[in-house]
């Protein structure tokens, strides 16, 4: 990968959180689902990276953000499957009701999710891509 597209792709990373907070506001139910669909995305990858052995070949850092994202990724796609679903889609609720236990509770899980990804991205993108010197 060049690094233009590296860079293009680590600020859009580090912007996932404030992205899916305004897919939510602006679509709805739909945009809730394109998050749980990019969350999911995130977690079959990881998963997969996972069952192919990744982990072993990485420094410890980076193995352990991996399982991190992973379990982040599960917490994301968890939270946020009720608006996909269209639960909370209550017309009566205004701006008061924003930043509710279970709301908050979906903007942390995503934001870690996208905190962790940034930082696994960014280690991917040095020159040893966070890999054991034995590997």
């Amino acid at each position: 990968m060049n690094a233009g597209t590296g860079r293009l792709l680590l600020a859009l990373s580090a912007a996932g959180p404030r992205l899916t907070e305004e897919a939510i506001r602006r679509f709805g139910v739909g945009g809730a689902r394109v998050v749980v669909a990019v969350c999911a995305g995130l977690l079959v990858r990881d998963g997969v990276l996972i069952a192919r052995g990744a982990p072993r070949r990485l420094r410890t850092f980076p193995a352990t953000l991996l399982w991190l994202e992973t379990l982040a990724a599960a917490g994301a796609v968890a939270t946020t499957m009720p608006l996909a679903l269209g639960a909370g889609d209550d017309e009566d609720a205004g701006p008061e009701d924003e930043g509710r236990g279970p709301d908050r509770l979906r903007r942390a899980a995503v934001s870690t999710l996208f905190g962790l990804h940034t930082a696994r991205f960014r280690i991917y993108l040095q020159p040893d891509q966070g890999l054991r010197e034995d590997a």
